[in-house]
């Protein structure tokens, strides 16, 4: 049996400051003996402390490379990237609220790392990934209701592409409100929406409020364009991973954009971090795949011959990357507003109420789907054989 390590955190002030007070100068930290007291600065608006410092002080075989710190904590391994706020730690990827970054030559590492993370998870052996049985014990319970998070993209200072008629944020929040009350009319259902008014919400919180919602599905709204072609037209549903296309690869960069002035965002996910985050072999993703496949049986339904069905692809989202360690997630591109046909029934309010219920649609069947393939009956079926 492995021994436990000890984690001691000693704060010279509080170590989460509250608006208006200052962040702590320094902060002291024991792991196994190891010890260390590290400075804390505030280059990005919140508390962060040095990551040489941390490797150094109460981490093993700590180093930093380029963007990447790499070091061993218990005998696992455990990489933080900058500019990322998912990390992992013995194969299993986590989230923080913000993330590290590069500065003065320095890797610094959110204060939040140091004093919430590591005392929850080095004081017991790594947590070993749920089977899909354990992860949908809930979720095929038909007397639960399932949890929806559902995040119209873009918001506020970010317009994200914008039409003949409307702008993409206007279109996809009016979705929203159309899906969160169709979802709210069936029975065993609880929806969510990231942001419920016209405001920008950067895409890590986006993941970060569907997990702490508890969230059974992760379903991100987005309208597309493409300038150059105006007759470009149809839905897609993506689910992350590698980009298989150059076409989807630009759909996803356009889509991971911030707004703030000269910042172009995170850009794509880099094949390396998505294999290194175990995210490749989750279930969560498989089960993201099936989901996008109801998604996109529902919208042709909905929408007939009228528009084409460009199917369920996969590709490099910022935006799913925190919610897919939980929940099965999913962008859905509803149709292109650089299209004046699309544009114009898009903008309209039966355009938005059709495609709202057959996302809704897609998920009462997809819950439907779930239980008869993991639920009781399922599994003494599976005894039986």
């Amino acid at each position: 049996m492995r021994g436990r390590s000890l984690l001691v955190v000693a704060l010279c002030v509080a170590p989460t400051p509250v608006m208006g007070q200052a962040a702590p100068d320094r902060i002291e930290a024991e792991v196994g003996g190891r010890n260390a007291a590290l400075r804390v600065s505030t280059h990005r608006g919140y508390p962060a402390v040095n990551g040489r410092e941390l490797a150094a002080g109460v981490l093993e075989e700590g180093t930093v490379t380029g963007s990447f710190l790499r070091a061993r904590l218990r005998t696992e391994e455990l990489v933080l990237e900058a500019g990322s706020p998912f990390f992992v730690y013995a194969g299993r990827s986590f989230q923080l609220a913000n993330a590290p970054y590069l500065w003065g030559g320095s890797f610094w590492i959110p204060v939040e790392f140091v004093t919430g993370w590591l005392p929850t998870h080095t004081g017991a052996a790594p947590v070993v990934a749920a089977s899909i049985e354990e992860v949908m014990a809930r979720r095929v319970d038909p007397e639960q209701p399932w949890r929806v998070v559902i995040d119209p993209g873009h918001g506020g200072r970010d317009p994200g592409t914008i039409g003949n008629r409307k702008q993409e944020k206007d279109i996809v929040l009016a979705i929203g409100h159309e899906l969160r009350d169709a979802l709210r009319n069936e029975t065993r259902f609880e929806a969510y929406l990231t942001r419920d008014r016209d405001v920008y919400v950067p895409h890590d919180e986006r993941s970060a409020y569907a997990v702490e919602r508890g969230g059974d599905l992760f379903v991100s709204i987005h309208a597309n364009s493409v300038p150059s072609a105006s007759s470009a037209r149809g839905f897609e549903t993506f689910f992350l991973g590698p980009a298989r296309s150059e076409e989807a690869r630009e759909v996803a960069l356009r889509e991971n954009r911030t707004p703030d002035v000269g910042d172009q965002g995170p850009g794509s996910i880099d094949d390396r971090l998505f294999i290194l985050t175990g995210l490749d072999r989750t279930e969560n993703l498989s089960e993201s795949r099936r989901f996008a496949g109801f998604v996109q049986n529902a919208l042709r339904q909905a929408r007939g011959s009228r528009v084409p069905d460009r199917g369920v692809k996969q590709g490099p989202w910022w935006v799913l990357l925190g919610a897919l360690a939980r929940m099965p997630s999913v962008i859905i591109e509803v149709g292109f507003v650089s299209n004046e046909g699309e544009a114009a029934y898009l903008a309209s309010a039966d355009g938005q109420r059709e495609v709202a219920r057959a996302i809704a649609q897609a998920i009462v069947s997809y819950r439907s789907d779930v239980i008869r393939r993991f639920g009781a009956d399922a599994a003494t079926e599976g005894a039986g054989n």
